[in-house]
């Protein structure tokens, strides 16, 4: 399980896994678990807009704002997500919401977007993304789900990542002091 403060430690990696899936609490809202670094672009694509091959590339064209040339393809969406020489960042987060419901109805397709995306960061974590003449980048995909929605996909294909249990608050310390 990971904490807030080393998930962001994880973003600003460019180790794998550039994939993960963040289980959601009931009562956590996405917005505060998760900020961006200072200069990483953040861009939210809607799971419940990714239920086909042609739908996912066409939330993913609209968010990350692919250029005409994006052939709405699984190689041109890796292609262009190792590239996003429009989008000038220090880092990258993609944010994957309600994924239970991306490509929910083909495991094939999944595992190829799984593969895609994980290519992509491989390509910013050594420094081949674009022409292969940029610096180490991070990139990361995080999946986020409920707890509920969990249960929606057997096998995710990634590693997983939870928020924080509550905690009830502490009680300051009371120490005596001695007077001497």
């Amino acid at each position: 399980m990971r904490t807030p403060s080393s998930l962001s430690k994880h973003l600003q990696s460019t180790r794998a896994p550039w994939t993960s899936l963040l289980v959601l609490k009931s009562r956590d809202s996405i917005e505060s678990l998760l900020k961006p670094p200072p200069g990483f672009v953040l861009k939210s694509i809607k799971g419940a807009k990714c239920k086909t091959p042609a739908t996912l590339f066409a939330e993913f064209a609209k968010v990350m704002d692919l250029p005409d040339y994006f052939g709405h393809n699984w190689d041109a969406l890796e292609e262009c997500l190792a590239d996003l020489e429009w989008m000038p960042a220090k880092g990258y987060v993609l944010l994957l919401t309600d994924a239970e419901q991306i490509l929910s109805q083909d495991e094939d397709d999944y595992a190829t977007l799984l593969e895609v995306l994980s290519d992509a960061g491989e390509a910013w974590a050594s420094g081949q993304a674009g022409m292969g003449e940029r610096p180490v980048t991070p990139f990361h995909v995080l999946f986020a789900v409920t707890e509920r929605g969990k249960a929606a996909r057997a096998h995710w294909g990634m590693q997983e990542i939870t928020t924080p249990e509550d905690r009830e608050p502490t009680k300051p310390i009371r120490t005596s002091r001695r007077r001497t």
